[in-house]
């Protein structure tokens, strides 16, 4: 276990050590690119004045907020079209009209019409998550075995049967894949949306540092937004693991069924 580990870890403490290195023996500027040393240091002070934590606890509730919002509405939605391909006809230009807009497109509308605050921002994660997690769940949707799905209402199942026990079970893992997407996308967005439209967040930590030379904190947000998103990403992980454990099982049933087979 300890071996996997440091194999996985060898790339991240081997740019540590460079990181480490480099401006000490003055071979970049310390002052634009801080060691980690001087980067750690200074998150153990912002952590201990409750600063960093504040800021932390802002701009997950927001990634959480918009997340959730953008999952509950383009995972049903993605199901529902790619299921009904007529319907899908109807809302087609609109989606691939909307779904190249950038998520800072949509900052001064959200601040016209939302102000400032928590609002303009949860709305800017939706708008920038909701068509990419949308798209994916549309196109596992359409590849959906039709003949499971036939053959499940020719032996009496209701279409609220069919897809729960057949279509839902097919695209679990499109839609865990789509929603592991869509959480590094809030994180983008969130830190896009903070710098201009809140006065707290890991985002507008980073601009005030910015506005104030402080590369440390800089690189500091760039780091706990990294190991936030790795966190809910190991989340999902996790969450992906014990719901489709069947598909494991499928997978060695299918492997070892083969032996023997001409």
């Amino acid at each position: 276990m300890l071996k996997r580990w440091l194999k996985r870890a060898s790339s991240l403490i081997v740019f540590l050590l460079l990181w480490e290195f480099l401006p000490q023996a003055g071979l970049i500027d310390p002052i634009l690119v801080p060691p980690p040393s001087r980067v750690l240091a200074r998150g153990v002070a912002l952590l201990a004045d409750g600063v960093l934590l504040a800021h932390m606890w802002a701009s997950l509730w927001r990634v959480f907020l918009g997340f959730t919002l953008a999952s509950a509405v383009a995972v049903p939605a993605g199901i529902v079209l790619g299921l009904l391909p007529g319907l899908e006809e109807y809302m087609d230009l609109l989606i691939h009209a909307l779904r190249p807009l950038a998520p800072p497109a949509w900052i001064p509308l959200a601040i016209l019409w939302f102000g400032i605050g928590n609002k303009p921002a949860i709305f800017i994660i939706f708008m920038g998550t909701v068509f990419a997690m949308f798209t994916g769940v549309l196109s596992a949707a359409k590849g959906v075995d039709k003949r499971l799905v036939k053959t499940g209402l020719t032996l009496g199942a209701t279409p609220r049967q069919v897809i729960l026990h057949v279509v839902l079970p097919s695209l679990s893992p499109a839609i865990f894949a789509q929603l592991r997407i869509g959480i590094g996308l809030a994180w983008m967005c969130v830190i896009a949306s903070e710098m201009v439209a809140v006065r707290r967040g890991l985002g507008f930590m980073m601009m005030e540092a910015r506005n104030l030379f402080r590369t440390e904190d800089i690189l500091l947000g760039m780091i706990v937004v990294g190991i936030l998103g790795l966190g809910l990403d190991s989340i999902l992980r996790l969450i992906e693991h014990r719901v489709l454990r069947w598909q494991k099982g499928l997978r060695a049933y299918e492997l070892f069924g083969n032996i023997g087979r001409p």
